[in-house]
């Protein structure tokens, strides 16, 4: 049997996310349980990635951003980020949870670094892009 990932969600999500995920049957950890709050991205993306974590996000700067997009890279995270960041902690706890079960697919399936966009009708990798026969 494999064993599922865990879900780091980013502090930007709100602690409904990290709730409704974990009543779903994910497992979950908690930006504020391992990092101090205004720690840069920088800085926590490589030992969540280091971890094996699957990073959970909304901050959109951190798949567009070119110097948090390389972080991403070099430390070979796993990033499923939300496709709209204006939503309330129920909305995005609802995207999440309909999709963990894809998630938690493509997280065991691929290789690492990826980043991922996920909304209400499915997940879009758009790291590394993958062909056309692939893309989903």
């Amino acid at each position: 049997m494999t064993s599922r990932p865990v879900f780091y969600v980013d502090r930007c999500l709100g602690k409904t996310v990290a709730r409704e995920l974990r009543a779903a049957g994910a497992v979950v950890e908690i930006h504020d349980d391992h990092f101090p709050q205004a720690v840069a991205d920088a800085d926590w993306i490589p030992h969540v990635a280091a971890r094996g974590w699957v990073i959970l996000t909304k901050d959109k700067n951190i798949r567009r951003a070119r110097g948090e997009r390389d972080v991403v890279v070099l430390s070979e995270a796993r990033v499923f980020s939300l496709s709209s960041g204006n939503m309330r902690g129920t909305e995005m706890a609802d995207v999440f949870v309909r999709q963990l079960a894809d998630m938690e697919q493509i997280a065991l399936a691929l290789v690492p670094p990826f980043m991922a966009v996920v909304d209400r009708g499915g997940i879009s990798v758009v790291y590394p892009a993958l062909p056309p026969d692939r893309a989903s």
